[in-house]
């Protein structure tokens, strides 16, 4: 029964052998036409052998596979549980001795599939329904996405932007909630009591008491007397350095570029009854931010006015801060030895600010000095001594410092350097300080006079080093632990900062993009990189630049850092076609060669005003020149001629004006402009003429216009180009 399949399979293939040669014997006898029917009637033969050698070879395939079955039944049942044949294909291929072939790639072994694999299933098999358990309290950092908030809840978000949307808040998935009320109504909604986890914010702020509220709860056997700290401020060119230069016995006004001062300088003065901390503020109306910085730690405020001119817009701005930082004032009525000085003028001017003098029964001190001869400085002191003896200053010399910084720049040798002024506690070597987005490990600390120091206590102005990049003038540090904990402060404050910000943004992005693109679009547009020496003058020039009315065009500020002009900021200035801008700051000779072969334009300055010109003219060069027609000569048609080559001819008289070839030309009919072209031919008495004066007559033709009429009037244009205003 077995072997009768193999014998029919080798008939077929003698068949098919026989069938073959004969085919081709008779080819050899027939023509072209009768061998293609014989190939056709071969054809059909071929694919019945095919189908035969397929049936011979399942059919071995079932012989091989029933010779298995036989030989696994012949196994014991132990052996078939230790080895796992029947469960494990590749441990029965092993002890079948059966090698891995073409046929098993392909998957042409019939039946073997059950051997090994499971069957899947019909049915899938129904899960209990999970039971959701909502919290019915929580507690969440804010700003907070929708998303978050929904999953914080255990609810979709789809629920919380329906119940948003229908108290009329129209928010997304990814926007976030910082308001506390609707955070919590939110919550309230869906029987959730939130409230609003701020130890994280804590532990970044590191304390939320301001340097005076922590002076304030110290105890009294702790605090100890700290010097004075007096700003001078007033409007430029009023002797505000001067004055410093006579207290001190210095020459700072010398050093100054343009005879003005534009950094915020801090000094100490020894007095015979103690230490006085003085700042020097600019008097330019564009260093208003640092005037404000000088306030904001003052203690006594000394506002500085020329005796001969009066108070002027910057002593105005001097007095509001003042007013509104509530401290003391002394005013210093300066240039006493010049002849126009009028102290009277001075004090009515401040009593009409409210500001009462002594000298007329009020409450404000005025000195009459001058900065030239030394006059006044010493009772100017004493007014300085004695306020501050009323005030009562003090601070606590043994807790951790605490202060301000005053300015930073970059430093070419010492990289990173920061003018801080120590508010409260005690700062020394390689004291940990935490910035708001630098922290510091203090390697170096000097005086203004270039000294170094080892330890630093209240009211003193220090230049230190060992920052990890440039802090922002202003902001307030603290002393930490050690410089690990600093560093991990900093990290998480930075990466917070940057997850709200892209996170954060306005609706309607897409409309405001288009119609911010449809402005840029009618506005010319001036990119700029700023370099300068310290951060404050940033924010200063910065300022000044943008205050620059116009509405032709528009500044954008590519970059802006502290230091040397780099080849990196030169390579950003091709890419972006910007303007580099240097203020009392220097270029790298690696950058220097890559300037003069490029077509970077740079401007370099050491005094604020000579910048602002420079850009304006700038600004000026980057507007299109606006066109002007100038009308010059009128001409009346009388007759029209034609001719074969040029066409019509306009036969005229000038009656104003005179009339040129090459102008440009404007026909008018009935008060209306029919043409606007260019006059290609002029001519008078057959004679070609560069122009025609007023009375004659001439023949005129246009550039492509022929249809002239009797009493049309052609006006003659000159162009100008005129360079446009701010």
């Amino acid at each position: 029964m077995l072997h009768a399949p193999s014998e029919k399979v080798a008939t077929s293939k003698v068949d098919e052998a026989e069938n073959v040669r004969s085919t081709s014997s008779r080819t050899k006898d027939l023509t072209s036409k009768e061998s293609a029917e014989c190939e056709l009637k071969a054809k059909p033969k071929d694919v019945e052998s095919k189908k035969k050698k397929k049936e011979s070879d399942k059919v071995e395939s079932l012989k091989e596979l029933k010779k298995r079955d036989k030989e696994r039944e012949a196994l014991p049942e132990k052996g078939k549980e230790e080895s796992g044949l029947g469960r494990n294909l590749r441990e029965l291929r092993k002890y079948q001795n059966i090698h891995f072939d073409t046929r098993d790639r392909q998957g042409l072994r019939v039946g073997e599939e059950r051997t090994w694999r499971q069957r899947r299933s019909r049915y899938k098999v129904s899960k209990p329904p999970v039971e959701v358990v909502r919290p019915k309290e929580l507690s969440v950092h804010i700003p907070i996405s929708v998303k978050d908030l929904a999953q914080a809840m255990k609810l979709k978000a789809s629920e919380l932007i329906s119940k948003l949307f229908m108290q009329g808040i129209a928010v997304t998935i990814n926007d976030l909630l910082d308001d506390v009320t609707t955070i919590q109504l939110l919550g309230h909604e869906f029987s959730c009591d939130i409230s609003i986890d701020t130890s994280e914010e804590q532990r970044l702020r590191i304390t939320s008491k301001t340097i005076q509220e922590e002076i304030q709860e110290t105890d009294a056997s702790d605090l100890q007397s700290r010097a004075p700290v007096i700003a001078f401020m007033g409007h430029v060119d009023h002797g505000k350095t001067s004055l410093i230069d006579i207290i001190r016995k210095s020459s700072l006004a010398r050093e100054e570029a343009g005879d003005i001062t534009q950094h915020i300088g801090a000094f100490t003065y020894r007095h015979e009854q103690g230490m006085i901390t003085i700042l020097d503020t600019p008097g330019h109306e564009a260093f208003k931010l640092m005037r404000q910085r000088g306030a904001a730690i003052t203690d006594i405020l000394i506002l500085v006015i020329a005796g001969d001119e009066g108070i002027m817009p910057q002593t105005d701005e001097s007095i509001s801060l003042a007013k509104k930082a509530s401290i003391p004032l002394i005013v210093a009525i300066n240039k006493c030895d010049k002849p126009a000085f009028d102290s009277d003028n001075v004090h009515r001017q401040l009593a009409d600010r409210e500001l009462l003098p002594e000298v007329w029964g009020g409450s404000v001190i005025t000195v009459n000095c001058s900065a030239t001869t030394g006059e006044g400085i010493s009772q100017l002191l004493d007014m300085i001594i004695l306020q501050a003896e009323m005030m009562e200053l003090k601070a606590n010399p043994h807790t951790r410092a605490r202060g301000t910084v005053l300015e930073s720049q970059l430093h070419r040798g010492f990289g990173p350097v920061a003018t801080v002024l120590v508010q409260n506690g005690t700062l020394k070597r390689n004291h940990a300080l935490v910035f708001e987005d630098v922290y510091a490990r203090v390697k170096t600390m000097y005086d203004e006079h270039g000294m170094a120091l080892t330890t630093v206590g209240p009211s003193v102005p220090v230049k230190i080093t060992g920052m990890s990049g440039v802090p922002q003038a202003g902001c307030e540090f603290i002393a930490v632990k050690n410089e690990k904990i600093a560093r991990k402060l900093t990290e998480d404050r930075t990466s917070g900062h940057k997850h709200t910000s892209l996170q954060q943004h306005s609706r309607g992005e897409f409309e405001v993009l288009l119609s911010r693109q449809q402005e840029l679009a009618e506005k010319k547009i001036l990119n700029i990189i700023l370099r300068v020496d310290v951060q404050g003058s940033i924010e200063a020039i910065r300022n000044a630049l943008l205050a620059i009315k116009t509405t032709k065009i528009e500044l954008n500020f590519i970059s802006e850092g502290v230091g040397e002009v780099s080849e990196s900021d030169v390579e950003l200035a091709l890419v972006f076609n910007a303007i580099i801008i240097c203020f009392h700051t220097q270029v790298e000779s690696h950058a220097e060669e890559l300037i003069k072969h490029s077509s970077v334009i740079i401007r370099r300055g050491d005094i604020i005003y000579q910048i602002i010109d420079d850009i304006k003219e700038l600004m000026l060069a980057a507007l299109d020149k606006v066109r002007q027609e100038i009308e010059s000569g009128t001409a009346r048609v009388k007759q029209i001629f034609k001719a074969s080559q040029v066409g019509a001819i306009a036969g005229c008289i000038i009656i104003d004006g005179i009339v040129k070839r090459n102008q440009l030309v404007k026909v008018f009919r009935e008060n209306n402009m029919i043409c606007e072209g260019t006059l290609t031919s002029l001519k008078r008495v057959k004679e070609d003429v560069k122009e025609v004066g007023k009375g004659l007559e001439c023949g005129i033709v246009l550039d492509l216009f022929n249809d002239y009429q009797e009493e049309d009037l052609i006006k003659t244009f000159d162009i100008h180009y005129v360079q446009p205003t701010l």
